[in-house]
C-alpha cells in the first residue's frame, strides 16, 4: 500500500503532466473540442473590461510559475472559473504566486493586521 503523502504527490505529478501536454490548446477559439477535463465558461458571468478579445469557451489546467519563489504548480479549471466569473477577476490575469506563498502572505498580512490593531487598543483614547 502507499501512504497518502505519497498518492497525493503522484496525483499532483500527473496533474502537472496533463496541463503541460494540454497547454498548446486555444481555449478562445470556436473551433477547437473541448478535451477531456475542461471546465466550460458562461460568458454571460464574465466581466466586461473594455477588451476587444474573444472570451474563452472553456478552461483547462494551467502551469503558473511562483513570481516569488519559482516553483511550477497547477492552476486548476475549476479555480480558474471561479476567478474570472464569480470573483469577476479580469480575462487577462493569471495567478501569478503559488498557493504556499499565497498562504504566506496570507499569514504575514494577518500578523500585521493583529499587531496594528492591538496597537489601536493600547492607544488613549482622546476626548
Amino acid at each position: 500500500m502507499t501512504s497518502a503523502k505519497s498518492k497525493q504527490q503522484r496525483l499532483a505529478d500527473s496533474a502537472f503532466k496533463r496541463a503541460k501536454a494540454l497547454s498548446h490548446i486555444d481555449t478562445r477559439d470556436d473551433y477547437t473540442r473541448l478535451p477531456p477535463g475542461a471546465v466550460p465558461a458562461d460568458p454571460a458571468q464574465l466581466a466586461h473590461n473594455n477588451t476587444y478579445a474573444r472570451w474563452p469557451r472553456f478552461y483547462l489546467d494551467r502551469v503558473i510559475k511562483c513570481r516569488s519563489c519559482g516553483k511550477e504548480e497547477v492552476w486548476p479549471a475549476d479555480l480558474q472559473k471561479w476567478w474570472y466569473e464569480v470573483a469577476k477577476g479580469s480575462i487577462n490575469t493569471d495567478a501569478v504566486y503559488c498557493r504556499a506563498c499565497r498562504n504566506e502572505a496570507k499569514a504575514r498580512k494577518a500578523e500585521a493586521r493583529k499587531v496594528h490593531l492591538d496597537g489601536l487598543a493600547r492607544k488613549p483614547k482622546q476626548n
